[in-house]
């Protein structure tokens, strides 16, 4: 028997336990004894060695109180050729730490034009105020992209990241009271990547879809159980080891390269930050099995999708965003 069988027979003994007390209690012996059908949601999935229970501590005044920074932001609906699930969840070191999740991301779609556009940034964590940075870039970049002031096949794209790195040192100045807006301050207090996708349905079924991004944010497309690789994700070295340095807004490279994607009715187009990015890996291991049972065959619940991405694993405590989209099924 498995661990997670094991973990589950608990919770039904444990939830059993508690309605017999609870019946004690009321002098009632007829209360309902309701066992979850899979992993209780009071308690993180377990994927591997579990990362230690604690409770999550508020966040340190020394981030700023305001505006409020939620734990977790989950999000999820269908509308005309879109079916979209999105959480963002604060990772376990900033919830043992009493630090802001630093992750977020922005929606828009405009079901007259058929257009569904995403964006997902992951604020830097050596950047004190990287949580106001990532809200920053992902609302102005989902504005941008909702009418793009310049095409966005002919250089639209590099523009778009050289507004949002300006947008973010100004937004930098306003947070630090700044004389005046200063780019080497903006990264190294608000520095945040952003990934960004737009999606329209395609002519033959399914999605079309343009991806780009700045820094380690990366761009999934599942299919038949297969993670395969779009966009971005961490440079691994020789030696299969995953570079830590992240370079993101206010720096932009001179070069952003958008991808074309063709999503087919069956497959995932999934856009998500390093917190989901590292534990996937190649998708070969237990998180791949994880996201490929929960969104290959159906479309979860928003809470299912948040409760899977909160995952519990060892030494995988970063904050998490991941953004999920079907085309209409065939």
């Amino acid at each position: 028997m498995g661990k997670r069988s094991k973990q589950v027979e608990q919770a039904a003994a444990d939830s059993s336990l508690e309605a017999e007390a609870a019946a004690e209690l009321t002098g009632r012996a007829d209360i309902p004894k309701v066992t979850p059908p899979g992993w209780p949601s009071r308690e993180p999935i377990v994927v591997g060695a579990p990362t230690p229970a604690f409770e999550p501590k508020t966040v340190d005044k020394e981030y700023g109180r305001t505006p409020y920074r939620p734990d977790t932001v989950i999000d999820g609906w269908s509308s005309g050729a879109f079916t979209v699930r999105a959480a963002s969840v604060r990772g376990y070191l900033h919830r043992y730490g009493g630090a802001p999740r630093q992750d977020d991301f922005a929606i828009t779609v405009d079901p007259e034009r058929e257009r569904l556009v995403v964006a997902v940034a992951d604020g830097v964590s050596s950047a004190k105020y990287s949580h106001i940075g990532s809200s920053t870039v992902v609302r102005y970049a989902t504005r941008w992209l909702e009418e793009p002031p310049e095409p966005l096949e002919d250089g639209g794209w590099q523009s778009l990241f050289k507004s949002a790195a300006w947008t973010l040192t100004e937004q930098a100045a306003a947070v630090l009271s700044l004389p005046e807006a200063d780019a080497e301050q903006a990264e190294r207090m608000l520095a945040t990547t952003l990934a960004c996708a737009v999606c329209e349905p395609h002519p033959d079924g399914g999605l079309s879809a343009v991806v780009a991004a700045v820094g380690d944010s990366g761009v999934w497309l599942l299919t038949n159980g297969t993670f395969v690789p779009v966009l971005g994700g961490k440079e691994q070295s020789s030696s299969g080891l995953s570079s830590s340095a992240v370079v993101g807004l206010p720096r932009v490279p001179n070069d952003v390269a958008p991808q074309p994607v063709i999503v087919e009715p069956g497959q995932v187009l999934l856009v998500g930050t390093d917190g989901f990015g590292d534990p996937l890996g190649s998708g070969d291991g237990d998180v791949g099995g994880l996201f490929a049972g929960l969104l290959g065959d159906r479309v979860p619940s928003q809470l299912e999708f948040a409760h899977a991405l909160d995952f519990s694993r060892e030494t995988f405590d970063d904050d998490r965003t991941l953004v999920a989209i079907w085309p209409p099924r065939g």
